[in-house]
């Protein structure tokens, strides 16, 4: 399956950040910053990359890859955004 095609409601990733986030309590916060910042979220995918030799050296490299594709697809910023609405309910 290649990287366009991936299932974002569905994707295992995904589903670990929102749990991060609900047991850290930050899901009120990072909703109003997606929701924000939706349209800058490529450029922030895009910031990791560069960003991505300095922070692997604090950072799981896979991490970082994994969340920068996650913000640079909008339908996956979408399906974090429709996760931690639901789980807010």
């Amino acid at each position: 399956m290649s990287q366009k095609e991936t299932n974002w409601v569905e994707n295992p990733f995904l589903e670990q950040v929102a749990t991060f986030i609900q047991e850290h309590n930050l899901r009120l916060p990072l909703l109003l910053m997606l929701e924000a910042g939706r349209p800058l979220a490529f450029l922030g995918g895009q910031l990791l990359w560069i960003a991505q030799p300095a922070l692997s050296l604090i950072l799981p490299g896979q991490w970082i890859q994994q969340t920068a594709q996650l913000l640079e697809e909008p339908e996956a910023v979408t399906a974090l955004i429709a996760r931690l609405d639901e789980s807010g309910d």
